[in-house]
């Protein structure tokens, strides 16, 4: 094995190894205790909590956009990554109706619907960078066993939060964590095969985007009218949209 390859995939392990023992070390984690309390809860149409129902649409598009042009391929001829892709574009539409229920009912069941198809898009994502960039092999064999992992972590998260443990996360963090460390490594670490490195930067950039704008929800509200969660939202379906624009010309 080339040295540099070599050291290239330690990094990786040792950085998935690291952020583990820390989730580990600071195990039980919890959301915060007013995670429910979002600032926008204004109904309109008779719809609860309209904004943070409604911004959810932009997933639906997205998903719905990649189904589509995948099923104008034959199955037969499609590579491998693709279904990680196509794994990634159902993942989206069914964030769109796990975070749609959930904020039309917001509440720890619900909010597990939510989760569940996020995580299922985050490892699908992974898995195809780690085809993309590393190895088709790693990318195939680790998908479903990362799958597994993550919605068991769900699961694991939302029957914690019946007991006396009120939810711990730590194992979920990870679903999110790694994969958000890993991919600016992995783009900066391995060459760019299809021309794309820049996309997948930038939907990464735009998923940050999100996570600033979702803890800054209260901020964002009483500076435009417009709640940080419902950015959150738009945030992270542009970012898929990237995935999807980088994605369709290997397509062709």
């Amino acid at each position: 094995m080339n040295p540099h390859a070599h050291w290239r995939q330690w990094l990786l392990i040792t950085s998935a190894i690291s952020l583990a023992v820390l989730a580990l070390i600071f195990s039980p984690i919890h959301q915060s205790g007013n995670f429910y309390a979002y600032a926008d809860q204004r109904a309109y149409l008779s719809i609860p909590n309209f904004w943070n129902v409604i911004t959810n649409l932009p997933f639906l598009w997205v998903g719905w956009l990649g189904i589509m042009t995948a099923s104008r391929r034959n199955a037969s001829n499609t590579p491998e990554r693709y279904k990680g892709y196509t794994l990634f574009y159902w993942g989206l539409i069914g964030t769109f109706v796990g975070s749609s229920l959930y904020h039309l009912v917001p509440g720890p069941f619900t909010l597990m619907l939510d989760r569940i198809p996020i995580t299922i898009s985050f490892i699908s994502l992974y898995c195809v960078v780690l085809t993309e960039y590393i190895s088709p092999t790693i990318g195939k064999k680790l998908l479903l066993p990362l799958l597994a992992y993550g919605v068991i972590s769900v699961g694991y998260w939302y029957i914690t939060d019946l007991g006396p443990e009120k939810g711990n996360m730590a194992a979920y963090v990870l679903v999110q964590v790694i994969p958000i460390v890993h991919l600016p490594l992995i783009l900066w670490c391995y060459s760019d095969r299809y021309g794309h490195s820049r996309l997948y930067a930038l939907a990464l950039i735009l998923y940050l985007l999100a996570k600033w704008a979702e803890s800054s929800d209260e901020i964002l509200y009483d500076l435009l009218g417009f709640s940080g969660h419902s950015l959150k939202h738009l945030f992270a379906a542009l970012g898929g949209y990237c995935i999807y624009l980088n994605w369709r010309p290997k397509l062709q």
